[in-house]
């Protein structure tokens, strides 16, 4: 019988425990990722990993590129296939159930198998997917602290127009870093940090609550209005990061951003920022002095 170790990971209050043989190595990668390691104690998302012969044939789904690997999604039934490949050679096969509670990571057996078998967007996708299913969104927005509150702004750099349903999945498996997760908990919305995104206030907590979240667009005039909960709902649904050609997860996506509307204020704000900013550039361009800056005391 073979002997097998268990690590955890919780990301986004996602917990998943990660059982894995002897003979595969583990190291967590020198990244945000490590951070997050967990005890196991009562995981939601079963992951198996196993060493082997990893198979080549076209898996036939959609197709990412993300820095030198390529990143596969593919349906068999129910079920999801996830391959990573990298120089034309895949390297992990993933298997999952439908909701992502339990699954298999077949690993390449050249040197033992990758030290991280969990490797982005893998963990992404997985966590995506539990949250949607416990209710939550993944939303394309930056989290600014307000009074320990997450303030959320929707849009890549918190400003601009919606991207339109489901155009930020290709954006997020590509490594794009401006995703949130969004989810209830007693009644409340709180927004959660992750190891893969840079959009959050480094003053926020992991887990913070949230006090409003906004639209910011140019405008002539300042304004401020909140939307009622049925245009809030198709606001959040433009800036959720879904896939269209999966119904299932679209119907849950249409659910929760209409439930999760009701809970918070959603703001359409007007504002002339781009206006003050360029004049802001050129104001520091005429006072800049030539030469070097002068150095700090």
């Amino acid at each position: 019988m073979t002997r097998t170790r268990l690590r955890g990971l919780e990301i986004g209050g996602v917990q998943m425990g990660i059982e894995l043989p002897e003979s595969c190595p583990w190291r967590w990668p020198d990244a945000p990722i490590a951070g997050f390691a967990c005890l196991p104690r009562d995981p939601e998302v079963h992951v198996g990993v196993r060493v082997g012969s990893v198979p080549q044939g076209d898996l036939g789904g959609e197709r990412y590129r993300i820095s030198a690997w390529t990143f596969e999604v593919c349906r068999r039934g129910e079920d999801w296939l996830l391959g990573l490949e990298r120089d034309g050679h895949r390297e992990q096969l993933a298997h999952f159930d439908r909701d992502f509670r339990s699954g298999e990571v077949l690993v390449a057996a050249s040197d033992g198998g990758p030290a991280f078998p969990l490797r982005t967007p893998l963990d992404e996708w997985i966590v995506l997917h539990r949250t949607v299913a416990r209710g939550g969104l993944c939303l394309s927005a930056t989290a600014r602290a307000v009074e320990g509150h997450a303030s959320l702004r929707l849009g890549a750099g918190g400003r601009g127009a919606p991207e339109g349903l489901g155009s930020s999945l290709a954006s997020m498996v590509r490594g794009a870093r401006s995703t949130i997760l969004l989810r209830e908990q007693a009644g409340r919305l709180y927004a959660y940090r992750t190891p893969w995104s840079d959009s959050v206030d480094p003053r926020l907590a992991r887990v913070a609550p949230v006090s409003d979240v906004m639209l910011i667009e140019d405008a002539e005039r300042p304004y401020r209005e909140r939307l009622d909960p049925e245009e809030a709902a198709d606001l959040l649904l433009s800036h959720a990061v879904v896939s269209v050609s999966d119904e299932v997860l679209l119907d849950r996506v249409l659910c929760n951003a209409r439930r999760l509307a009701e809970r918070v204020p959603v703001l359409r704000v007007g504002a002339s920022i781009s206006r003050a900013s360029s004049l802001d550039v050129r104001t520091r361009s005429i006072l800049q002095p030539s030469g070097p800056a002068p150095s700090s005391l």
